[in-house]
């Protein structure tokens, strides 16, 4: 994978005590896109340690189809 097809990318470090956070998406991501993406990937977390989670899906590893419109 290049950074040419990198969509959304979601780093955490820890410097001394802090924790920092830092979300870098593709520039042609609309808002809507970038919200389904990170749904997708709560629930694929929640899949993998369910216990963190309320809800379940069925899958840990897969594709992400793509966005339907809402009408």
């Amino acid at each position: 994978m290049t950074e040419d097809n990198v969509l959304v990318s979601v780093t955490v470090s820890r410097d001394k005590d802090e924790i920092h956070y830092k979300l870098d998406c593709a520039s042609n991501l609309s808002n809507e896109e970038l919200e389904y993406y990170l749904e997708e990937i709560v629930k694929g977390i929640c899949t993998w340690k369910p216990g963190i989670c309320k809800e379940h899906t069925k899958k840990l590893k897969g594709t992400i189809k793509k966005q339907t419109k809402k009408k």
